[in-house]
């Protein structure tokens, strides 16, 4: 059975309805791919006209030169994604590449993913757990309304499940509401999934290569597009005023939804995985060039169309120069803390209570790869804060503490907070120091006679650290460095610049140090240049 094409030019409908009556599916697909014996735009190519950069939506007293779009939100969202991309030529071509695939843009319906990997909920034995409802008296219309769209959609069915989860609502910014199960219990029975979700700081790294075009791919209520495991969906019941419910998908809340969710996305865009990163329900396609970026983008696209997901396109990026990304600000020639990030953290207040401490570290500790000697720095802050929960109550905040305080948010306006990427011809240099509270480094380069920072890395020493040697001390910096900026580093000639003259022999001779030289094995697989000592330090 054949369906009408989102799109279509007006005056190849009547070949069009001919074909699609007769149900001959060469002759449809002949019709879709190349357009109509008049020389009619096929389905593929773009509402625009040729004497015109601007992207245009004809009335009905035009239709012999316009493309009909089926519904109008979704040509709004195609046409707002290549709005910003400058040249026309460029925006003709990706508008024309975003109709092809309008489907994924559609979303004015809920869909579910064809996937071979849907989700699985594995409980150790157990009375099923069983709440009853939480009473929310003053939003029970808009659960009833919220349950109601979901039947409708098929994302849930009524439910007989001797487990029921309390479902709750809670207001979005935008006044709307969003439906939470509590599933604390469940979870407390579920048998954990340990696949690994992507290191972000990897993700982050491997976009450094010289790309120039970047788009970024957000999946509309990704979770919701997953399956659940036809046994396993009588464990996502959920009980409100006026019914039990269970979920045929995926729901937020349950233990291993996210290890579920990376799953399908890295086995939907396995072939894409030289040009495309996946982190949850994030995509970034990352190309050198614009011929490269619009087949990067069509096999992207493709993929996702034939797993049937679908994007929301008020969040995805197309063809851009830069992009915002885990918080970074991402560009051919450095990455950047984002800007909004940075301002947050400017914003807080001093803290006076632990929680307030830990979250402050926290929102700096992303960015510390952009601060040298973070970690010595921010030392009177992090010994008030690595407590054990037995002496929570001992949390005291001081003069040394508020310095601290005021020296991080220092150094985030007066820094150049921005790291180079590097370039894979040249030598890297690594110039570590220890001191008897941390150690730390910075990875450099040369280029054009200019040095690029590429990385700092620095952190507090144990107690049994701190109670090591010097040599030792600066041993470990450089195994620490090592061990963090192993990304970069792997494959790379490399020197290392140290202020401590013993250790420039470490890689030549054997040093009578047993935990020196445990170091200099571990480090053997790097292609160390020299040890160069800096004098006057």
């Amino acid at each position: 059975m054949f369906k009408y094409p989102r799109i279509f030019h007006s005056s190849s409908y009547k070949s069009f309805e001919a074909t699609r009556r007769a149900g001959m599916a060469t002759a449809y697909n002949d019709f879709i791919n190349a357009g109509d014996s008049n020389n009619a735009l096929p389905i593929s190519c773009y509402a625009i006209t040729q004497d015109s950069s601007n992207l245009n939506c004809f009335s009905k007293n035009s239709m012999s030169n316009s493309i009909q779009f089926s519904n109008p939100i979704v040509e709004e969202h195609i046409k707002s994604l290549v709005e910003k991309i400058p040249q026309a030529q460029q925006k003709r071509e990706f508008f024309s590449l975003l109709i092809r695939f309008y489907s994924i843009f559609d979303t004015t319906k809920y869909n579910i993913a064809r996937t071979p990997i849907p989700h699985v909920i594995n409980t150790i034995p157990h009375s099923p757990p069983a709440s009853r409802p939480y009473p929310q008296p003053d939003k029970e219309d808009a659960m009833y309304k919220l349950v109601q769209e979901f039947l409708e959609a098929g994302l849930i069915t009524e439910s007989n499940s001797p487990y029921a989860a309390p479902a709750i609502l809670l207001k979005k910014k935008d006044n709307s509401f969003r439906s939470v199960v509590d599933y604390k219990r469940l979870n407390a029975i579920t048998i954990k999934d340990s696949s690994p979700l992507p290191n972000m700081e990897d993700t982050v790294q491997k976009l450094g290569k010289g790309f120039s075009y970047f788009s970024k791919l957000d999946l509309k209520s990704g979770f919701y597009q997953i399956p659940i495991n036809d046994s396993d969906k009588e464990k996502t019941a959920f009980v409100t005023p006026f019914g039990l419910y269970q979920f045929n998908v995926l729901p937020m809340g349950l233990r291993n939804s996210p290890p579920t969710f990376q799953k399908v996305m890295t086995d939907t865009l396995k072939s894409c995985r030289q040009f495309c990163l996946v982190y949850l329900d994030d995509i970034i396609v990352f190309s050198k060039s614009f011929p490269d970026h619009l087949d990067h983008l069509r096999r992207v696209f493709l993929a996702l169309q034939t797993k049937n997901l679908v994007l929301n396109p008020s969040k995805c990026q197309i063809a851009a120069q830069k992009i915002d990304y885990l918080g970074h600000t991402i560009s051919k020639d450095c990455i950047k803390p984002m800007k909004d990030k940075i301002v947050a953290i400017l914003r807080i207040n001093e803290p006076r209570t632990l929680g307030q401490a830990n979250r402050f570290v926290g929102a700096l500790g992303w960015y510390r790869k952009f601060l040298p000697n973070f970690a010595t720095i921010a030392a009177p802050i992090h010994a008030v804060t690595n407590l054990t929960k037995s002496n929570r109550r001992k949390f005291k905040w001081q003069h040394a503490q508020s310095e601290a305080f005021r020296q991080l948010k220092k150094m985030l306006t007066n820094e150049p907070l921005f790291l180079h990427y590097p370039v894979n011809e040249l030598p890297l240099i690594l110039t570590t120091d220890a001191s008897d509270i941390g150690i730390g480094g910075v990875l450099q380069q040369k280029v054009d006679g200019k040095v690029h920072n590429l990385y700092y890395h620095s952190q507090v020493m144990s107690p049994c650290e701190k109670k090591y040697s010097t040599i030792e001390k600066e041993a470990l910096a450089i195994y620490k460095c090592f061990e963090r900026m192993r990304f970069f580093i792997l494959g790379r000639n490399i020197t290392i610049m140290t202020d401590h003259c013993p250790l420039c022999y470490i890689m030549k001779q054997s040093i009578k140090n047993a935990r020196v030289n445990r170091i200099t094995h571990l480090i053997q697989e790097y292609n160390i240049d020299k040890v160069v000592h800096i004098r006057g330090r």
